[in-house]
């Protein structure tokens, strides 16, 4: 009764106050009302919160299932892969940049490794697989900092920290080469090879590349390689084991005329880019021809025209005739080529454009774009051109002997059919760019996953010297660099746990070259001993991009 009483008394002295029980109904429901936007405030920031964190993980896994997908190539005991375009041509490839370029990715986190890639595949050459799962397990240990509240602009300025200590770290551990030491660069193309399609042919490319590359170079000042003096012909048929370095030329497709001479001693060689046929007129225009006298005198005036061309091309001395293909007409015609055969000129046409500035400084030719500038100054020279042979009595036209200053070679790759004369192509690609890396930075690193377990080891003892949040984000930058030698073990059929574990084990006693022999199956004290190293610019790069 008295609770009763009570709560009487309060309505009443609440109604008395308010002035109807409409108006405390409302005033109550108002508070409600009040309270509401507080409560879709409350979600809005939650679910803000939650879309951002919705959008890391996106990206985040999008990026490492990139990295999945051709982590399984990596290392001599990786797989290659067989891709279909959209035509239907089928590609295999171990190369990780090719494999990404054949790749359709649409996200774009996804495209970021893609490129990251390619930037590798510019700068050294090699290790374009490494990095991309590198940068997957950077991700994955983003991934779980961020779960445990750090945010993203710090996790940066840390992973920044551990890439400045590590880079240190792969100094300290790279030993000097010289470019003179040819055994050392050999070896190294031949361990950048040995994950290639053509790996059972890497002493044979090993020897073309460091070749190539040593003889368009001084060695002693040489900071750098321009790849575009180095010209790679490709020519379906024999074995691969048939490619060959040329100093000089090699034309493939294009062939001497059959009816001119097949070889010549002392070449002189004019490269023009005009037309040795009948001219035409500027606009589309129609010759009415009404009687056999107007014929006759137009074929004429056509032979004269071309016999005062060649007339002008024999008295410059000029014995081989290099054409540039034209679009517009017949770069030269049939009687055309008959006078000059008569000369004794050799005829080799339908030259690319793309082609004309590696030919004018290997010959060191000046292109010619008319016949009133064809002088004995602008013509070119060279010891022999000829027609030759090969192993499956295919022809090309070879021309050699040619001037020592013109620091260009070509090389003639071979291949008995397609999908092998194009994974050719690439290796011996990445053969040349890891011997430019070395003339870039001339320091070499062991393979086989020892320095990234050893910058992983000594991050792991310089964290401990940190401070604050930077200690844990270093020590998972250091943890997620052991992915290199998980993923060798792994893909070489071994136990990966027992094998890093063992790695650690070694590194921490002291042991800076010790890694992985996958050939062998087992863990090696020396990876310089057994001949497996890369140039410290593979590993810099796939770190830093």
């Amino acid at each position: 009764f008295f609770f009763f009483f009570k709560q009487k008394t309060a309505y009443e002295m609440l109604r008395s106050l308010v002035g109807s029980e409409m108006c405390i109904r409302d005033r109550y429901m108002g508070k409600m009302s009040q309270a509401k936007p507080q409560k879709s405030l409350n979600e809005a920031i939650y679910n803000k919160s939650d879309k951002k964190r919705d959008i890391r993980t996106t990206n985040i896994s999008a990026a490492r299932a990139v990295a999945d997908v051709i982590r399984t190539s990596l290392g001599p005991r990786g797989m290659d892969k067989m891709i279909q375009d959209s035509k239907g041509e089928v590609l295999i490839t171990n190369d990780g940049a090719t494999i990404l370029k054949q790749m359709s990715v649409m996200h774009p986190t996804a495209k970021m490794l893609v490129e990251i890639s390619k930037a590798q595949d510019i700068e050294a050459g090699d290790g374009t697989t490494s990095v991309v799962v590198i940068a997957g397990a950077l991700l994955e240990a983003c991934e779980t900092l961020l779960e445990k509240g750090i945010h993203p602009t710090t996790i940066s300025e840390g992973f920044e920290l551990a890439l400045s200590k590590s880079l240190e770290i792969l100094k300290s551990i790279s030993r000097p080469v010289e470019l003179s030491d040819r055994e050392s660069l050999m070896q190294c193309v031949a361990t950048a090879l040995s994950s290639k399609v053509v790996s059972s042919n890497s002493a044979h490319f090993s020897k073309i590349a460091v070749d190539a590359v040593l003889r368009i170079i001084d060695p002693k000042t040489a900071t750098n390689v321009d790849l575009n003096d180095v010209r790679i012909v490709k020519k379906l048929g024999g074995t691969i084991d048939d490619t060959e370095l040329v100093e000089g030329l090699v034309f493939a497709s294009n062939k001497a005329f059959s009816g001119g001479p097949q070889k010549v001693q002392n070449a002189k060689i004019a490269l023009i880019q005009f037309s040795i046929s009948a001219p035409k007129t500027d606009i589309q225009n129609n010759i009415v021809v009404k009687d056999y006298t107007q014929m006759d005198r137009i074929l004429k005036e056509e032979r004269k025209y071309i016999a005062e061309i060649v007339k002008k091309i024999t008295a410059s001395g000029a014995n081989v005739l290099l054409i540039q293909k034209s679009i517009l007409r017949e770069g030269i015609n049939e009687l055309a080529q008959h006078f000059l055969s008569k000369k004794g000129v050799m005829i080799v046409k339908d030259i690319e454009r793309e082609d004309i500035e590696f030919i004018s400084k290997t010959v060191n030719a000046i292109p010619i774009a008319h016949i009133d500038q064809l002088t004995p100054e602008k013509l070119g020279t060279a010891e022999l051109a000829q027609e030759v042979f090969l192993s499956d009595e295919s022809k090309v036209l070879k021309i050699t002997g040619v001037p020592k200053t013109a620091n260009t070679v070509t090389i003639l790759c071979r291949g008995s059919n397609q999908l092998v004369i194009d994974e050719a192509d690439r290796s011996l690609h990445d053969a040349l760019c890891v011997v430019r890396s070395l003339v870039k930075n001339r320091g070499l690193v062991p393979g086989g996953g020892a320095p990234e377990i050893e910058i992983c080891q000594r991050l792991a003892e310089w964290a401990d010297t940190l401070t604050g949040v930077n200690q844990m984000i270093v020590r998972a930058y250091a943890e997620a660099l052991e992915v290199i030698p998980y993923t060798l073990s792994e893909n070489a059929g071994l136990n990966p746990v027992n094998i890093v574990t063992e790695l650690r084990n070694r590194h921490a006693k002291g042991g800076k070259e010790v890694g992985i022999n996958v050939k062998r199956g087992n863990i090696s004290e020396s990876m310089f001993n057994d001949n497996v190293i890369q140039p410290a610019l593979v590993t810099q790069s796939a770190l830093s991009l």
